[in-house]
């Protein structure tokens, strides 16, 4: 098992309650588990565009972004997906309410107002939705979302898998999308 199974395992598993949720609860799960998503799919994508290079990075993520992302969620018996309105995947789409989240963080942006840390909302099942945006803080990232050349062979790989991609285009400081974790009232 890798250290970080075992480092994610831990924090998951000390979150773990046999009582109601309390939304401050919710928020700390929320932002462990956002965290530990993002720490792993950056880690195996850094991995994968030193040792495969960027159009290898992509075809990794293809294949494993999702399982990565639902083996977190299935070790905290949570829902984890990463969405955006300018998706890569149609898998990632936002559904019509997250997409009223993306549009409020996006009018902040542009009157130049910080993004709040996270939104968590409760469901009428005592559970939460934990909400935390994904912003363009790395020049790794602009590699696959940022400007890509039309005849480059990562913008023909782009285009191959996925021929509806709206995900390029991106800048530093961007609103890329956001991760949504649905937290069940208990555990």
């Amino acid at each position: 098992m890798s250290r970080f199974s075992l480092i994610s395992l831990s924090l998951i598993s000390s979150l773990l309650l046999a009582e109601p949720l309390t939304q401050d609860q919710a928020i700390q799960k929320g932002s462990v588990l956002s965290s530990a998503l993002v720490q792993k799919l950056s880690g195996e994508l850094k991995a994968q565009m030193q040792s495969v290079g960027v159009v290898g990075a992509l075809h990794f993520c293809t294949q494993n972004a999702l399982v990565l992302s639902d083996q977190i969620a299935q070790e905290s018996n949570t829902s984890i997906k990463r969405v955006s309105a300018k998706n890569r995947n149609p898998i990632n789409a936002a559904t019509p309410e997250e997409q009223t989240i993306l549009h409020q963080w996006e009018g902040l942006l542009q009157t130049q107002q910080p993004l709040p840390a996270h939104t968590i909302q409760g469901d009428s099942d005592g559970g939460y939705t934990y909400y935390k945006p994904i912003i363009i803080a790395n020049e790794a990232c602009l590699k696959c979302h940022g400007d890509i050349a039309a005849d480059s062979p990562l913008y023909k790989a782009i285009k191959s898998t996925y021929p509806e991609d709206r995900a390029t285009g991106y800048k530093m400081g961007d609103l890329r999308g956001m991760i949504v974790i649905t937290l069940p009232k208990q555990n």
